[in-house]
């Protein structure tokens, strides 16, 4: 009798997990995926805007970086860009689980530069440093969050889609910028210009590159259940510093 048991226990564990698999699959197939490269044209290996500081330059040294353009000298990836899709109904937003976002104030900089979140998400300020920071929030969110000594930290929910700039009134070179979408559709390209987005429903979309110095691009992608779709945007820089 305990055998017979044993058996039944099994089979009906293994029946349960070929159940799952399935829905997994199912699931996962049903689904498409975009991966991308942004590339930066011309020649010559770009650098962003150089400042001088005055302001706490014992901490913060006195020029900063406004890290405005960060490129891959090898494959002149562009760091930073903002990738986002346009076009998805309501019906095709899947549950969202709001997410947290540490926006750090270390080295007289803000970390991450940019970063994307979904509506209903909550951003974290951050004082790493020994001095005075504010994490000044401009957009359809309007806050602004003093961290006064180091180890501060304060909470906003960003409860509106659109860019949020976020600055520092202390110490003018810090900039730092968050997408707030209705969507999980969207991604930050890494230090080779690369970037992926993943489990979106099958359909006809509008994906907008934006960079805060290169501006705005957008290519018609069609999404494809079970595949990837590969594209690619080129920036031209008209003016700037090079080496």
């Amino acid at each position: 009798m305990t055998a017979i048991r044993v058996s039944f226990c099994t089979a009906l564990v293994l029946l349960l997990v070929s159940c799952t698999n399935g829905a997994q699959e199912t699931s996962s197939t049903s689904l498409g995926s975009l991966a991308g490269h942004i590339r930066l044209l011309g020649e010559g290996v770009p650098t962003a805007t150089v400042v001088e500081n005055t302001t706490d330059p014992e901490e913060c040294g006195c020029e900063h970086s406004l890290e405005d353009l960060l490129a891959s000298a090898r494959t002149r990836g562009i760091q930073n860009v903002i990738l986002s899709i346009s076009g998805v109904t309501p019906d095709k937003i899947p549950e969202l689980e709001p997410e947290r976002l540490v926006m750090d104030n270390v080295e007289c900089r803000f970390s991450p530069h940019a970063a994307v979140l979904t509506v209903g998400s909550t951003l974290e300020a951050l004082n790493s440093d020994s001095v005075l920071h504010t994490t000044h929030l401009y957009g359809p969110i309007e806050s602004n969050i003093a961290l006064p000594f180091q180890g501060s930290r304060a909470y906003e929910v960003l409860d509106k889609p659109g860019m949020i700039i976020v600055k520092c009134d202390i110490h003018g070179w810090m900039q730092a910028f968050v997408r707030v979408d209705p969507h999980p559709f969207h991604a930050v390209s890494d230090a080779e210009g690369s970037f992926r987005i993943e489990g979106i429903p099958p359909g006809d979309y509008t994906l907008e590159a934006w960079h805060e110095r290169l501006g705005t691009q957008e290519l018609n992608v069609k999404v494809v259940a079970g595949r990837t779709e590969t594209v690619a945007f080129e920036f031209a820089l008209e003016t700037g510093p090079t080496n």
